[in-house]
């Protein structure tokens, strides 16, 4: 925005003010009427003075308290607090909407939806003192404490920065510059022989860090930010899926993939988001099954426990609550694109018209710090495949399925007995439980004569019920993919390792 259009922020403070007093006076207005109603009631020898249920509770309040002491929580004083806050809202926003006039006519463009933002009016000095202190780290000589300490005090000055300075600061902070952070807080590696000599920031200070950031920025800064920062967004070109133009187990086609706007909302319309149900989702083209069995057999036991850990914030961020592998609880915030294919559908898991799934893939992406490298059947030693790829989708394929659940829900999993009886046992009891097939072609051939092609070696399954003696599995890749009905005796053939997750209840 180059030019200010906009409100006169005089006659909006003076609403305000007309706000607050009439707010004011409201209670007495409420302390009046309760006492004639009062006198009337005593006056009409017992017969009630109103049958208006809003009114009826005012009858003998001579003293009127609040609704916070237990008073009526409905009638015309409460204003007195509502009119308040809605009073004290103006006047902020009208001090921000001045305050950001002022910084358009030096020069400075301002998102349109910035302007009449409820947060502190910004400040040009703190805007100048931030770039300062980001550009002074240029061959600044950190002593012999290492640099923890500087890049703690521009850390600090980011995170007091309000979402308009920080935008602004974005806009004018030298890519040269961010990216100097970003190695710095990146390199954690210390002398080694000082104990004081700390360098960088912690993993999980850096997360949170690179979290708030992101939360606070106008959709106008996101790309400068993830060039800066690479940690904020995962990449995928190091995925099978990428590498080969489709997922290796399910054939499904990957080509042409790309970053984009998926056309899917976060939750279904019409569901307020409160709608997370087990059976919609779909694991999608990266080979995560371990992670996605996990996800989703704990939304089968416990869907109100996945819904609280993903909401979206007002810049169109999504967080996501995820434990990481030191089994500390953060809120990763994620951009809302993600991995299009070349007809601009996700590649992503998804969950019938819904992407929330998508996102907490996405956090678990950026989060995940069990990869050690390893690779498909055959592609051993092969550098395009095997290799470590922390902070990316290419770090969540092929792994173990007892490593995703402590990310899922904060608790290690539980391995049991491979029997029927046994899995049973724990599923009932209220865990929600995943289990594993082997490799190999024989499995795979003999598996597939048994179930078709919903049926794959090197897979996670997760544990649906039970059908008179027999165990129903999911496939995480979900519709149209069938479910897997084994026997005690074909279960113990074909799959082994079921890991039993705790979920809070």
């Amino acid at each position: 925005m180059s030019e200010f259009r906009g409100f006169n922020s005089t006659e909006i403070r003076a609403l305000a003010a007309s706000l607050r007093r009439s707010g004011n006076d409201a209670r007495g207005v409420h302390q009046s009427l309760a006492g004639l109603l009062t006198e009337a009631a005593q006056l009409m020898n017992g017969k009630p003075a109103t049958t208006d249920p809003l009114l009826e509770p005012l009858v003998g309040q001579l003293f009127v308290m609040p609704s916070f002491f237990g008073g009526p929580s409905s009638m015309p004083g409460v204003l007195d607090r509502e009119l308040g806050d809605m009073a004290g809202s103006m006047e902020r926003r009208s001090r921000q909407l001045d305050a950001c006039k002022v910084l358009i006519e030096r020069g400075y463009t301002i998102d349109e939806a910035l302007l009449f933002a409820d947060e502190d009016a910004p400040r040009e000095k703190d805007i100048t003192e931030a770039l300062t202190k980001l550009r002074e780290l240029d061959g600044k000589d950190f002593g012999t404490n290492g640099n923890r300490e500087d890049l703690e005090k521009v850390q600090e000055r980011l995170e007091g920065l309000t979402p308009t300075e920080l935008s602004l600061f974005f806009d004018r902070a030298p890519a040269a510059d961010l990216k100097r952070y970003n190695d710095l807080i990146n390199d954690t590696d210390d002398s080694g022989w000082k104990s004081w000599d700390h360098n960088g920031l912690p993993s999980g200070e850096r997360r949170d860090h690179l979290s708030l950031l992101l939360r606070r920025l106008s959709p106008r800064q996101w790309a400068k930010a993830q060039a800066a920062f690479p940690g904020m967004q995962p990449g995928f070109n190091t995925t099978d899926a990428f590498l080969d133009g489709r997922n290796a187990q399910s054939g499904a086609q990957a080509k042409g993939m790309h970053w984009g706007l998926p056309k899917d909302p976060l939750f279904k319309p019409g569901s307020n988001g409160q709608e997370i149900t087990a059976a919609d989702i779909s694991q999608g083209r990266f080979a995560d099954c371990w992670y996605i069995a996990s996800l989703t057999s704990t939304a089968q036991v416990n869907p109100q426990f996945i819904r609280e850990g993903i909401k979206e914030n007002p810049n169109g961020t999504i967080d996501v609550r995820i434990w990481d592998e030191d089994g500390d609880k953060r809120w990763v915030t994620v951009t809302p694109d993600l991995p299009l294919d070349e007809n601009g559908d996700p590649m992503t898991a998804r969950a019938n018209g819904a992407l929330w799934p998508a996102y907490y893939e996405k956090a678990f992406a950026l989060v995940y710090g069990g990869d050690k490298g390893g690779a498909p059947d055959g592609r051993e030693d092969d550098e395009r495949y095997d290799r470590e790829e922390e902070g990316s989708y290419g770090a969540v394929e092929w792994d173990h399925n007892d490593k995703a659940p402590p990310y899922v829900t904060g608790h290690e999993a539980e391995g049991i007995d491979n029997d029927v009886a046994s899995v049973r046992e724990r599923f009932e009891s209220g865990s929600p439980v995943i289990v594993s097939t082997g490799s190999g072609d024989s499995d795979q051939k003999a598996g597939q004569a048994k179930w078709g092609s919903t049926f794959s070696t090197r897979h996670v399954y997760f544990v649906k019920g039970f059908r008179g003696d027999n165990i129903v599995l999911g496939n995480p890749w979900g519709p149209p993919h069938q479910d897997i009905e084994a026997t005690p005796e074909d279960y113990e053939k074909f799959f082994d390792d079921p890991q039993a997750l705790k979920v809070p209840k």
